[in-house]
């Protein structure tokens, strides 16, 4: 996705001139004051783009005009919109982990070799459930997560995103995403509920509005994590109508720096929990990630 493009596109499908949208995003938020349509038309040409932060609040006043974020997408293709992202980016942004995130191969996994399939379309569904169960059980000790029943039926869910990644057809990780009805995603993230209690009634149906919660993640190195990450960000933007919010329960320093870097915020804890929750807009419109969309970065910011 290139930022010249996005806003003309905008621009044009709101039947707006340049100097009509310089007034329009002045009384979205001062802090266009000053805007010309010279900069409009400099950033359509891509001869330079807006700072972060104002390019954020732009994607937000697009947001309150077409009640989508990044419009224009085609939002029924899940490849179409993961080609909008950097894989190379994504792996930056993540970080260095070790307890969730081993180290191999290194460098020489070629991305042409992944492939990202949902569970129930993946052969390796089995060894992502066991895998799942053991780190939990290694991190928080036996009898604290899921048994393999209940992440099975889950998994029939199908607002459920449980994402595992291949390398040359051998498991190489795996994201678990729960929709909760969000009351019941309420009641978890202030401990009001038990997370283990959760059973297949309390998840999101069809086209009710829900929040996800992460419940498990593990990923054989950074470019198998990343590629789980793009997926799941774009059935974010493909699904985010049904969308309230995203958050997780979580205790281990890996999975904390994770979770800040995709815009959720530490809410309430116990003796040996932390949630980290964001709105979807909080995970969607971060600076961080319209860094890694909006390419290339040789277009310099003015």
């Amino acid at each position: 996705m290139v930022f010249s493009s996005y806003i003309k596109k905008c621009r044009f499908n709101l039947g707006f001139t340049q100097i009509e949208l310089v007034s329009e995003l002045f009384k979205f938020d001062p802090i266009f004051n000053g805007l010309d349509s010279n900069a409009i038309g400099r950033w359509e040409r891509a001869f330079a783009k807006p700072p972060l932060f104002k390019q954020v609040k732009i994607l937000e006043y697009f947001f309150e005009k077409f009640d989508y974020y990044f419009p224009f997408l085609d939002m029924e293709n899940v490849k179409i919109i993961e080609q909008q992202f950097s894989t190379e980016g994504i792996e930056k942004l993540l970080g260095t982990h070790k307890q969730t995130v081993m180290n191999f191969p290194t460098m020489r996994s070629d991305k042409n070799n992944f492939s990202i399939k949902l569970s129930n379309d993946s052969a390796h569904l089995d060894i992502a459930i066991a895998t799942a169960i053991n780190i939990c059980d290694d991190l928080y000790g036996e009898g604290r997560y899921y048994n393999e029943e209940t992440l099975k039926e889950f998994s029939l869910s199908p607002r459920t995103l449980f994402i595992i990644c291949d390398y040359k057809e051998q498991y190489f990780g795996h994201s678990l995403f729960i929709c909760l009805k969000t009351d019941v995603y309420n009641k978890i993230l202030n401990f009001q509920m038990n997370y283990q209690d959760i059973s297949v009634s309390d998840l999101a149906v069809d086209e009710e509005n829900g929040s996800y919660m992460s419940i498990g993640l593990f990923a054989m190195n950074k470019k198998a994590l990343s590629l789980l990450f793009i997926r799941f960000y774009a059935y974010l933007i493909m699904n985010q109508k049904q969308i309230s919010y995203i958050g997780t329960l979580i205790s281990i320093d890996d999975a904390i720096e994770i979770a800040t870097s995709f815009g959720l915020k530490k809410g309430a804890t116990n003796k040996d929990l932390s949630v980290y929750n964001g709105s979807i807009k909080d995970v969607l419109l971060t600076e961080q990630i319209i860094k890694i969309l909006f390419a290339p970065s040789s277009v310099p910011e003015g």
